[in-house]
């Protein structure tokens, strides 16, 4: 079972915006990883704006490094969240995504992702997100599966760690190199060449 507004041979990929855009940005994010919080918060405003501005479609890869590593499924069990609020829409999807990353467990290694309770007390800040059916999905562990081949097919793109982003085939990096904050959206832009 595939969610909706997904691509890719296997619909793993999510998505947001118009998949005939002039360009894409692919984007490569851990939902329990604390850099990948960095660019999230700082960053995925102005990637929503250009979507919907038409300028190019945000293609999201997921990992789950950190379920593997410190225990838990809790990156699991979040990007299996996000494709039930895929199925609701494309803009409960991104403010879900948002809503995920602004209140990450810390340290990673509190699991709280892998609770359905807290998925769903996170969902009930995105307009339109909370109904039956998607509580339902999430409870249900509905997309567990596709949550786990979406992770697994992380590895094809030959990403090492997250976060990373692709401006058409192009690495933009997106977090400076001191490891501190992500970039700002004025330097974002500036690097994809608004």
């Amino acid at each position: 079972m595939t969610p909706a507004n997904t691509t890719g041979a296997d619909g793993t990929t999510l998505y947001y915006g118009d998949l005939d855009a002039p360009h894409v940005l692919q984007v490569f994010l851990e939902l329990r990883d604390r850099a990948s919080h960095r660019v999230a918060v700082s960053l995925l405003d102005t990637m929503r704006q250009g979507a919907d501005n038409g300028r190019f479609v945000v293609k999201f890869h997921f990992a789950a490094t950190l379920d593997d590593t410190v225990g838990g499924d809790g990156s699991r069990q979040a990007l299996s969240a996000l494709g039930a609020a895929s199925d609701a829409g494309q803009r409960q999807f991104i403010e879900y995504l948002a809503a995920l990353f602004a209140n990450q467990p810390f340290p990673p290694g509190d699991d709280h992702f892998a609770d359905p309770k807290v998925l769903l007390d996170l969902a009930s800040t995105v307009t339109g997100l909370r109904s039956a059916d998607f509580d339902r999905k999430v409870t249900d562990r509905t997309y567990l599966t596709w949550a786990g081949q979406a992770v697994g097919e992380f590895d094809s793109f030959g990403v090492v760690g997250t976060p990373v982003v692709w401006y058409d085939e192009t690495v933009v990096p997106v977090v400076k190199t001191e490891g501190g904050p992500a970039l700002t959206p004025q330097e974002f832009l500036a690097r994809i060449g608004k």
